[in-house]
């Protein structure tokens, strides 16, 4: 080996160095980036907060169940075919999938998807799925709405 191919041979390993070193520099540097930028405090917010009013507002209907309404008898948590049996079938049913659904270690399974049951001229029940290892749904939430045309997107 002459003294040429020596230091091509060891810029070649030089540079096989550094390019596995600043790969890995890079992979650090991004790294501590992101746990910098997750890391940093947001300053408070000087106005007032709503959230307290907000969960209140949420878990009460927009428009009070009348008493002689069917949608009277139904509660959270009834299961679906309850609610079927109490008053009677829905005009329409839509089924999606919520956000729990892509959680990798979400194993319960719970709330992976939903059904809404809409009513015509009452509104819309919407079930959750109990679990991943049944079929059973319960009642998540309860919408009167008078105005319901008894499809989906048709308020």
């Amino acid at each position: 080996m002459g003294r040429n191919s020596r230091v091509v041979y060891g810029k070649i390993l030089l540079r096989r160095i550094f390019m596995r070193h600043s790969s890995l520099a890079s992979v650090f540097v991004a790294i501590g980036m992101g746990v910098m930028i997750g890391c940093s405090s947001s300053s408070p917010s000087t106005e007032p907060s709503s959230d307290a009013s907000a969960p209140a507002a949420a878990s009460q209907p927009a428009i009070p169940i009348p008493p002689d309404s069917p949608f009277a008898k139904v509660k959270n948590g009834e299961d679906m075919q309850q609610v079927f049996a109490d008053i009677g079938r829905p005009t329409s049913q839509y089924s999606y999938i919520t956000g729990k659904s892509f959680i990798p270690f979400h194993f319960s399974g719970s709330d992976d998807h939903r059904m809404d049951a809409h009513y015509k001229g009452l509104g819309v029940i919407t079930f959750s799925n109990d679990s991943a290892y049944s079929s059973g749904m319960s009642v998540e939430e309860i919408d009167y709405n008078p105005k319901e045309t008894g499809f989906n997107g048709g308020n």
